[in-house]
Protein backbone atom coordinates (compact mmCIF):
# COMPACT_ATOMS: atom_id res chain seq x y z
CA UNK A 1 0.00 0.00 0.00
CA UNK A 2 1.27 3.51 -0.66
CA UNK A 3 0.80 7.34 -1.38
CA UNK A 4 -0.59 8.87 -4.17
CA UNK A 5 0.56 12.62 -4.75
CA UNK A 6 -1.74 15.23 -6.77
CA UNK A 7 -0.47 18.22 -6.90
CA UNK A 8 -2.54 21.39 -8.63
CA UNK A 9 -1.02 24.19 -9.84
CA UNK A 10 -3.28 26.97 -9.44
CA UNK A 11 -1.16 30.33 -9.73
CA UNK A 12 1.06 30.98 -12.28
CA UNK A 13 3.41 33.11 -10.31
CA UNK A 14 3.01 32.13 -6.99
CA UNK A 15 1.77 33.54 -3.92
CA UNK A 16 4.30 34.00 -1.91
CA UNK A 17 4.65 37.98 -1.70
CA UNK A 18 2.45 41.15 -2.70
CA UNK A 19 3.85 41.07 -6.10
CA UNK A 20 3.09 37.48 -7.29
CA UNK A 21 -0.27 37.34 -6.13
CA UNK A 22 -1.30 40.27 -8.26
CA UNK A 23 0.57 39.21 -11.18
CA UNK A 24 -1.32 35.54 -10.80
CA UNK A 25 -4.53 37.27 -10.16
CA UNK A 26 -4.52 39.49 -13.49
CA UNK A 27 -3.07 36.09 -15.41
CA UNK A 28 -6.17 34.21 -14.18
CA UNK A 29 -8.40 36.90 -14.57
CA UNK A 30 -7.70 38.88 -17.07
CA UNK A 31 -4.86 38.50 -19.96
CA UNK A 32 -3.04 34.77 -19.36
CA UNK A 33 0.51 35.60 -20.22
CA UNK A 34 4.15 33.74 -19.89
CA UNK A 35 7.34 35.40 -18.73
CA UNK A 36 9.41 32.99 -17.27
CA UNK A 37 11.98 36.60 -16.14
CA UNK A 38 9.64 37.25 -13.83
CA UNK A 39 9.48 33.87 -11.91
CA UNK A 40 6.55 32.43 -14.13
CA UNK A 41 6.13 28.81 -12.14
CA UNK A 42 9.18 29.10 -10.53
CA UNK A 43 7.61 28.26 -7.25
CA UNK A 44 6.52 24.51 -9.07
CA UNK A 45 9.89 24.28 -10.05
CA UNK A 46 11.18 24.04 -6.93
CA UNK A 47 8.72 21.89 -5.53
CA UNK A 48 9.42 19.52 -8.35
CA UNK A 49 13.02 19.69 -7.64
CA UNK A 50 12.20 18.63 -4.00
CA UNK A 51 10.49 15.78 -4.83
CA UNK A 52 13.12 14.57 -7.69
CA UNK A 53 15.19 14.45 -5.07
CA UNK A 54 13.12 12.60 -2.71
CA UNK A 55 12.18 9.75 -5.67
CA UNK A 56 8.43 10.87 -5.72
CA UNK A 57 6.60 10.98 -8.74
CA UNK A 58 3.16 12.42 -9.21
CA UNK A 59 0.32 13.83 -10.74
CA UNK A 60 0.57 17.28 -11.90
CA UNK A 61 -2.44 19.42 -12.57
CA UNK A 62 -2.18 22.35 -14.99
CA UNK A 63 -4.69 25.31 -15.90
CA UNK A 64 -4.20 26.89 -19.29
CA UNK A 65 -2.56 30.10 -17.41
CA UNK A 66 0.12 27.52 -15.47
CA UNK A 67 1.20 25.51 -18.74
CA UNK A 68 4.10 24.13 -18.19
CA UNK A 69 7.45 25.59 -19.01
CA UNK A 70 10.28 24.36 -21.01
CA UNK A 71 12.17 23.75 -17.86
CA UNK A 72 8.80 22.20 -15.99
CA UNK A 73 8.99 20.22 -18.65
CA UNK A 74 12.38 18.60 -17.95
CA UNK A 75 11.98 18.64 -14.48
CA UNK A 76 8.48 16.34 -15.22
CA UNK A 77 10.57 13.85 -17.04
CA UNK A 78 12.91 13.35 -14.89
CA UNK A 79 10.80 12.67 -12.24
CA UNK A 80 8.18 10.66 -14.13
CA UNK A 81 5.31 12.82 -13.31
CA UNK A 82 2.13 12.49 -15.27
CA UNK A 83 0.57 15.77 -16.35
CA UNK A 84 -2.83 16.37 -16.26
CA UNK A 85 -5.27 19.15 -16.74
CA UNK A 86 -6.50 20.97 -13.95
CA UNK A 87 -10.10 21.62 -15.93
CA UNK A 88 -12.16 25.12 -15.64
CA UNK A 89 -14.80 25.48 -18.40
CA UNK A 90 -16.73 22.72 -17.41
CA UNK A 91 -19.82 23.92 -18.78
CA UNK A 92 -20.33 21.62 -21.50
CA UNK A 93 -18.45 18.70 -22.53
CA UNK A 94 -17.97 20.63 -25.97
CA UNK A 95 -16.69 23.33 -23.16
CA UNK A 96 -14.62 20.94 -21.70
CA UNK A 97 -13.05 19.50 -24.80
CA UNK A 98 -11.99 22.39 -26.38
CA UNK A 99 -10.16 23.37 -23.12
CA UNK A 100 -7.97 20.06 -23.23
CA UNK A 101 -7.46 20.74 -26.63
CA UNK A 102 -6.21 24.55 -25.85
CA UNK A 103 -3.96 23.40 -23.28
CA UNK A 104 -2.37 20.10 -25.70
CA UNK A 105 -1.73 22.65 -28.47
CA UNK A 106 -0.21 25.61 -26.14
CA UNK A 107 2.02 23.16 -24.13
CA UNK A 108 3.15 20.44 -26.87
CA UNK A 109 2.25 18.36 -24.26
CA UNK A 110 -0.39 15.31 -24.00
CA UNK A 111 -2.96 14.75 -20.79
CA UNK A 112 -4.33 11.74 -19.88
CA UNK A 113 -5.56 12.47 -16.93
CA UNK A 114 -7.85 15.73 -15.54
CA UNK A 115 -9.26 17.58 -12.32
CA UNK A 116 -11.63 19.73 -11.79
CA UNK A 117 -10.41 23.48 -10.32
CA UNK A 118 -12.35 24.47 -6.83
CA UNK A 119 -14.76 23.08 -5.53
CA UNK A 120 -18.46 24.59 -6.52
CA UNK A 121 -17.95 27.87 -4.78
CA UNK A 122 -16.06 30.59 -5.74
CA UNK A 123 -15.24 31.43 -9.40
CA UNK A 124 -11.55 31.05 -9.62
CA UNK A 125 -10.54 32.96 -12.75
CA UNK A 126 -11.94 34.47 -16.28
CA UNK A 127 -12.54 30.81 -17.80
CA UNK A 128 -13.85 29.10 -14.64
CA UNK A 129 -17.11 27.75 -14.07
CA UNK A 130 -17.85 27.31 -10.31
CA UNK A 131 -19.91 24.33 -10.15
CA UNK A 132 -18.54 21.31 -9.29
CA UNK A 133 -20.41 18.10 -10.95
CA UNK A 134 -18.24 14.76 -10.73
CA UNK A 135 -20.79 12.76 -11.65
CA UNK A 136 -20.66 14.74 -15.05
CA UNK A 137 -16.80 14.24 -15.32
CA UNK A 138 -16.93 11.02 -14.94
CA UNK A 139 -18.89 10.35 -18.09
CA UNK A 140 -16.71 12.60 -19.91
CA UNK A 141 -13.78 10.93 -18.63
CA UNK A 142 -15.13 7.75 -20.50
CA UNK A 143 -16.20 9.65 -23.85
CA UNK A 144 -12.99 11.43 -23.81
CA UNK A 145 -10.15 8.87 -22.41
CA UNK A 146 -8.81 11.20 -20.50
CA UNK A 147 -9.02 9.63 -16.65
CA UNK A 148 -11.20 11.36 -13.98
CA UNK A 149 -9.51 9.73 -10.79
CA UNK A 150 -9.42 12.40 -7.84
CA UNK A 151 -12.55 14.38 -6.55
CA UNK A 152 -11.82 17.67 -4.20
CA UNK A 153 -13.61 16.70 -1.27
CA UNK A 154 -11.57 16.57 2.10
CA UNK A 155 -11.79 13.45 3.82
CA UNK A 156 -13.38 13.91 7.26
CA UNK A 157 -12.14 9.95 8.54
CA UNK A 158 -10.05 7.49 6.86
CA UNK A 159 -13.50 5.70 5.73
CA UNK A 160 -14.21 8.73 2.94
CA UNK A 161 -10.39 8.15 1.58
CA UNK A 162 -11.73 4.88 -0.79
CA UNK A 163 -11.07 3.90 -3.83
CA UNK A 164 -14.26 3.07 -6.05
CA UNK A 165 -13.99 2.28 -9.50
CA UNK A 166 -11.20 4.05 -10.10
CA UNK A 167 -12.01 7.11 -8.31
CA UNK A 168 -10.93 8.73 -5.30
CA UNK A 169 -14.30 11.55 -4.54
CA UNK A 170 -11.82 12.26 -1.13
CA UNK A 171 -8.88 13.70 -0.53
CA UNK A 172 -6.59 14.21 2.62
CA UNK A 173 -5.04 18.06 1.86
CA UNK A 174 -1.62 18.95 2.95
CA UNK A 175 -2.69 22.21 3.41
CA UNK A 176 -4.22 22.39 7.41
CA UNK A 177 -6.95 24.99 6.64
CA UNK A 178 -8.18 22.68 4.02
CA UNK A 179 -8.51 19.35 6.78
CA UNK A 180 -11.22 18.24 9.20
CA UNK A 181 -10.31 17.51 12.38
CA UNK A 182 -11.34 13.71 12.37
CA UNK A 183 -8.55 13.24 9.89
CA UNK A 184 -6.02 15.73 9.98
CA UNK A 185 -2.73 14.09 11.98
CA UNK A 186 0.00 12.95 9.22
CA UNK A 187 0.96 9.88 11.29
CA UNK A 188 -2.24 8.77 10.99
CA UNK A 189 -2.12 9.15 7.39
CA UNK A 190 1.04 6.99 7.05
CA UNK A 191 -0.54 4.15 9.29
CA UNK A 192 -3.35 4.24 7.17
CA UNK A 193 -1.05 4.48 3.59
CA UNK A 194 0.21 1.08 5.05
CA UNK A 195 -3.02 -0.81 4.56
CA UNK A 196 -4.23 0.95 1.39
CA UNK A 197 -3.64 3.50 -0.97
CA UNK A 198 -4.16 7.03 0.15
CA UNK A 199 -4.43 10.25 -2.29
CA UNK A 200 -2.89 13.61 -1.29
CA UNK A 201 -3.34 16.85 -2.03
CA UNK A 202 -1.04 19.98 -2.13
CA UNK A 203 -0.56 23.38 -3.96
CA UNK A 204 3.08 23.88 -4.87
CA UNK A 205 2.43 27.58 -4.64
CA UNK A 206 1.81 27.11 -0.95
CA UNK A 207 4.72 24.45 -0.72
CA UNK A 208 6.80 27.84 -0.89
CA UNK A 209 4.69 30.61 0.21
CA UNK A 210 3.30 28.78 3.85
CA UNK A 211 6.17 27.43 6.16
CA UNK A 212 3.24 24.91 8.02
CA UNK A 213 2.22 23.48 4.32
CA UNK A 214 5.88 22.99 3.67
CA UNK A 215 6.51 21.78 7.03
CA UNK A 216 3.90 19.40 6.77
CA UNK A 217 4.81 17.60 3.73
CA UNK A 218 8.32 17.33 4.35
CA UNK A 219 7.23 15.65 7.69
CA UNK A 220 5.19 13.42 5.37
CA UNK A 221 7.68 12.56 3.02
CA UNK A 222 10.32 11.56 5.89
CA UNK A 223 7.70 9.60 8.14
CA UNK A 224 7.04 7.74 4.93
CA UNK A 225 10.18 6.78 4.07
CA UNK A 226 10.82 6.09 8.06
CA UNK A 227 8.12 3.60 7.87
CA UNK A 228 8.64 2.13 4.07
CA UNK A 229 5.53 3.58 2.59
CA UNK A 230 5.96 4.43 -0.96
CA UNK A 231 5.40 6.82 -3.27
CA UNK A 232 2.80 5.25 -6.58
CA UNK A 233 1.55 6.09 -10.06
CA UNK A 234 -1.55 3.29 -10.16
CA UNK A 235 -3.32 5.45 -13.33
Amino acid sequence: MALILRADVDKPFGNSSFTRRVMSKFSEDIATYYCPSMGYLSHLEKFLTFCNKNNISGYIYFRICTRPSEIVKELMIAGGHKAGMHAEDTRTFESFSGELETLKKISGMSFSTFTKHGSGELKLGKYHYPVYEPDRYSEWAKTSGCGFHFGNMIASSPEDIENRNGFYSHMFWIEKDYRNKGFDKIEDLVELAKKKDIPVLIHPCNFISSAETRSEFIKLVELAKLENVNWILPY
